[in-house]
C-alpha cells in the first residue's frame, strides 16, 4: 500500500512551489506537488488565497529558491490577486519560470500572457504530465516551450501555443496528492479530501467544468474503487481520519444501476480494509438522486449530499443548462430525508433572463425546506462558459476577464439584486457569510449525532437546527419585503433604492451579530466536545490542526 504522504522528498531534482488557496487542501495543486515528488523534486503548496498572504508567499520563495513556481488561479474574481504575486515574485528577485494554471488561466491565457509579462507560460486542463516534461527542460537547461498542454513566450516574446494535452485515462496512474502534514478537523474529528473520478456529465451553461471537459474530449473519468479504497484506507490508519469530503465534480453517477453498483463497489472495497466508521460528504444532480440510490449511498456512510438544485422555475433551470426539472429537486430532497441524508444546497435567484415570478418560485421552495441548510447566490459568468459567449453575442456582458458580470433585463430584478448584494452581503454573498457558516454548523452537528449518539448531542442538534431554521426563515422574509419595495416603488429614484438597501442592511446585520455569537459559540462547544470525546478514543489530531468553518464549506 502507497503512503499517504506518497513517500519522503529524494534529495535531487528542482524546488517547486505551488501557489493557491488551501481552505480544504488544494488536491488540485497537491496532486501536482504529489507527481513532482514522484518524479524526484522538491515540491510543496504555499497557501495563498489573496494580498493578504502576499508576504509569507514572498518568504516562502526566498526560503526555497525555487527553479519554478505555479500559481494555481482557481477563482475568476480574484485574478488581481494572483497578478500582484506575479509581480511582487518577480520584484523581489525571482528569476526562475513562472507559471500558472487551473480553470482560470485555461480559457484566459491570451489575456493573461499579454497583460503579465513576469509570467513565462499557462499550463492548459490536468498539469500533472505537463509540469514533469517542463521540470525536464529545467533540469537539462533548455527553454521550456513546444510542449502540448503549454502555453508559452517564445525569446521574441511572441506568444505561442501548443496542442491540447490529452487527459489521463488512467487516473489511478496518477501519483496520489501530497497531503499537508497537519489535520483538518470538523466538530473536533479529523477530516480528508479525496477524488474519486475527474469530470461532470453536466453540460450547464454557467459552468466552466463543461467547457474544461469539452475541450479535452473526456468528460468523466472513474478511478477503480479499490484505488479510492487503498486510498481511503491509508488516511483512516495512519492520520485518524474518520470524514471524508468526496471533493468529485459528480460522485452519484448519473444512471441508477451504475451508481448504485459503483457505490456499492467502494462500500465492498471500504470494509475490505477495515474502514469500519467513516463517514462521506458527496456531491449529486437531483435527477440522479433516487431511492435506490440513498440506500446504497447510506450504507456506505454518506450522511451529507451537496445537492444541485438552483433553481425551482423550469424556465430558469432550462436557461442555465440543467437537465432536471423541478420535480426532481422535491424528489431528490424527499428521498434524502427518507434515507436519513441531509441535502444542503445554493439557490441561483438570479440569472441574466430572470424576473420576480422566477425568484418567488425559489423561495417558496426555501419554505418547504427551511430544516436543510442552504444559501443564495446570483449566476456569475466565468470564461470558456456558454453564458459568456451568450451574453457576448448579445451584447450584454459586461466587464473583463478578471471580473464579467451582466445587467438583467427585468428591470426590477435587477434592482432586487442590487438591494440584496447590499443588505445580504454579509448574511449570504460573502465567503465568510453566516449562511455559509450554518452549512457547516449543520455538518458539525451531524458528526455528533453519528459519532456520540445521545441526550447531549440531540440537545446540540437541537441549537443547531433551531438557528439555522430561524435564519433561512428570516432570510426570505428579507427577500420578500426588498420584492415588495421594488414592486410598488417608482425605480427612477436611485436614493430611495440606496436608502431601503442600506436600513435593511442595518437591520440584518443588527440581528446577525447575536446569530453569529450563537453560531461560533456552538461551533467551538462542538470543536472542544468532539476533540475529547476522539481523545478517549485515542484519536489525537495534530497541533496547529485547521478547524474553522471553511473546512466544512460545501460548495
Amino acid at each position: 500500500m502507497r503512503e499517504a504522504t506518497q513517500g519522503a522528498e529524494r534529495p535531487r531534482g528542482l524546488s517547486v512551489l505551488l501557489y493557491g488557496p488551501v481552505q480544504q487542501e488544494n488536491l488540485a495543486l497537491q496532486y501536482l506537488v504529489g507527481a513532482a515528488r514522484a518524479a524526484g523534486h522538491r515540491a510543496r503548496v504555499v497557501s495563498y488565497a489573496d494580498r493578504s498572504e502576499l508576504s509569507s508567499a514572498i518568504a516562502a520563495m526566498k526560503e526555497d529558491a525555487p527553479a519554478l513556481i505555479g500559481l494555481g488561479i482557481a477563482f475568476q474574481n480574484n485574478i488581481d490577486d494572483y497578478l500582484t504575486l506575479a509581480r511582487a515574485l518577480r520584484e523581489h528577485g525571482f528569476a526562475g519560470h513562472l507559471t500558472c494554471g487551473g480553470h482560470v488561466p485555461t480559457f484566459c491565457h491570451e489575456e493573461l500572457m499579454d497583460d503579465v509579462p513576469e509570467i513565462d507560460s499557462v499550463v492548459r486542463h490536468d498539469g500533472e504530465l505537463t509540469l514533469l516534461e517542463m521540470l525536464a527542460c529545467l533540469e537539462k537547461g533548455k527553454p521550456v516551450v513546444d510542449l502540448p498542454g503549454l502555453v508559452w513566450r517564445d525569446a521574441d516574446g511572441t506568444v505561442q501555443q501548443g496542442p491540447i494535452r490529452a487527459a489521463v485515462a488512467d487516473l489511478d496512474a496518477i501519483a496520489w496528492p501530497a497531503r499537508s502534514e497537519r489535520n483538518y478537523s470538523v466538530a473536533g474529528i479529523a477530516v480528508d479530501f479525496v477524488i474519486t473520478a475527474r469530470g461532470c456529465v453536466g453540460e450547464c451553461n454557467y459552468c466552466s467544468i463543461a467547457a474544461y471537459t469539452t475541450e479535452q474530449k473526456k468528460r468523466y473519468r472513474l478511478r477503480r474503487p479499490g484505488a479510492v479504497a487503498d486510498e481511503i484506507a491509508a488516511l483512516y490508519h495512519e492520520r485518524g481520519s474518520r470524514v471524508f469530503f468526496v471533493q468529485d465534480d459528480l460522485f452519484v453517477l448519473p444512471k441508477e444501476d451504475r451508481a448504485v453498483e459503483r457505490i456499492e463497489q467502494l462500500s465492498s472495497e471500504l470494509r475490505r480494509r477495515s474502514v469500519t466508521d467513516a463517514v462521506f460528504w458527496v456531491k449529486g444532480r437531483p435527477e440522479s438522486i433516487t431511492p435506490r440510490v440513498c440506500t446504497a449511498l447510506k450504507q456506505m456512510g454518506v450522511i451529507h449530499l451537496f445537492l444541485g438544485v438552483e433553481s425551482a422555475a423550469p424556465e430558469r433551470l432550462e436557461y442555465l443548462g440543467r437537465t432536471h426539472l423541478p420535480e426532481d429537486n422535491v424528489s431528490a430532497l424527499r428521498n434524502c430525508a427518507a434515507a436519513g441524508i441531509v441535502p444542503s444546497f445554493n439557490f441561483m435567484l438570479f440569472d441574466p433572463d430572470c424576473d420576480l415570478a422566477d425568484v418567488e418560485q425559489t423561495l417558496r421552495l426555501g419554505d418547504a425546506h427551511l430544516d436543510c441548510p442552504w444559501n443564495l447566490c446570483r449566476t456569475e459568468v466565468y470564461s470558456g462558459t456558454a453564458l459568456r459567449d451568450r451574453l457576448a453575442a448579445e451584447g450584454r456582458l459586461e466587464g473583463d476577464y478578471r471580473s464579467y458580470g451582466y445587467r438583467m433585463r427585468d428591470e426590477r430584478a435587477e434592482v432586487l439584486f442590487r438591494i440584496l448584494r447590499v443588505s445580504l452581503h454579509e448574511r449570504a454573498l460573502a465567503v465568510e457569510s453566516l449562511l455559509n457558516r450554518l452549512i457547516s454548523l449543520s455538518f458539525a452537528r451531524q458528526l455528533h449525532q453519528h459519532f456520540f449518539p445521545g441526550a447531549t448531542s440531540d440537545a446540540l442538534g437541537r441549537s443547531v437546527s433551531a438557528l439555522g431554521e430561524e435564519t433561512r426563515r428570516d432570510t426570505l422574509q428579507q427577500v420578500r419585503d426588498a420584492m415588495a419595495f421594488v414592486q410598488r416603488e417608482a425605480l427612477g429614484d436611485p436614493r430611495a433604492v440606496q436608502r431601503f438597501a442600506v436600513e435593511q442592511a442595518l437591520r440584518i446585520n443588527a440581528a446577525d451579530a447575536e446569530r453569529r455569537r450563537r453560531c461560533e459559540e456552538l461551533w467551538q462547544h462542538l470543536h472542544l466536545r468532539g476533540t475529547l470525546q476522539m481523545v478517549r478514543r485515542g484519536v489525537v489530531l495534530s497541533p496547529g490542526q485547521r478547524a474553522d468553518f471553511g473546512v466544512a464549506s460545501g460548495s
